[in-house]
Parts: C-alpha cells; sequence; structure tokens
C-alpha cells in the first residue's frame, strides 16, 4: 500500500479512547499488564468498528518459462488507513498521481514487468549507461 498518512496523534487515540499518557504508560520498561490491557482492548474495540473488505481476485503465479499459473483467492483486509466508514473521524484525501514501478523479486516475473509498465516508468526516473556486454 502506497498511502501516505498525515493525522493529529491526539485526536486518532481520543477516537481509540486513549491518550499520550495511555500508549506511554503501557509501553513503558516498568509498564504494568493493566495499562498494556487497556491500550490493547481499544485497539480490538476500535477495530471491530473498522470494516472488513473482501477482495475477491485471481492470483497469478509465474513460474518462468513463460509459464503461470492462475488461483482464484478470497482477501480478507481491514484498511486501518482507510477510516472514512467512522462518524467520529474526520478524513481528507489528496489526488496525487499514480504512477509506479511494480517491484521486480524474481527472473520470472521479468515479461509481466515489461509488459505492466513498471521497467518504461523506472527508466523515465532513472539514467543507465549504454553497456556493451
Amino acid at each position: 500500500n502506497s498511502m501516505t498518512t498525515w493525522i493529529d496523534i491526539d485526536k486518532l487515540l481520543n477516537v481509540f479512547g486513549l491518550s499520550r499518557d495511555d500508549v506511554l504508560a503501557a509501553g513503558s520498561a516498568t509498564a504494568d499488564t493493566e495499562a498494556a490491557s487497556k491500550v490493547a482492548q481499544a485497539i480490538h474495540a476500535f477495530s471491530a468498528r473498522l470494516p472488513t473488505y473482501v477482495a475477491l481476485r485471481e492470483v497469478k503465479k509465474r513460474l518462468g518459462d513463460c509459464h503461470e499459473d492462475i488461483f482464484p483467492t478470497a482477501q480478507f483486509e481491514k484498511l486501518w488507513s482507510d477510516m472514512t466508514s467512522l462518524d467520529n473521524v474526520d478524513c481528507q484525501f489528496f489526488v496525487v498521481p499514480r504512477c509506479r514501478g511494480s517491484q521486480l523479486k524474481d527472473v520470472a516475473q521479468m515479461d509481466g514487468w515489461l509488459r505492466d509498465g513498471s521497467a518504461a516508468y523506472l527508466e523515465t526516473l532513472c539514467a543507465f549507461e549504454d553497456q556493451q556486454c
């Protein structure tokens, strides 16, 4: 996820029902279990208020040599960076360009990496020297 989030710490803690002192007490070297339990319970209660998204997708696994398998998947997730569904959280967004290259983690991904535009996008950001092999 490439989302960058600016938050007001005190307002966010207030939504969780916590204060800075609560968090500091739970994170201190001499923290008692009551302070840590209070923070954990607040996080779990808040999490229950966040919607759970289900994404149905086909995931491709590239195995190299022009072979790829496609697996149907169901992905369940809570998007902690999206609190727009909560009444007491003020959320605003900026529209920004979404150009970016996907990560190339294996040589078998090279074909897809070239086809999806990632290589072309990175070429606009980098200066490559011509090297003869």
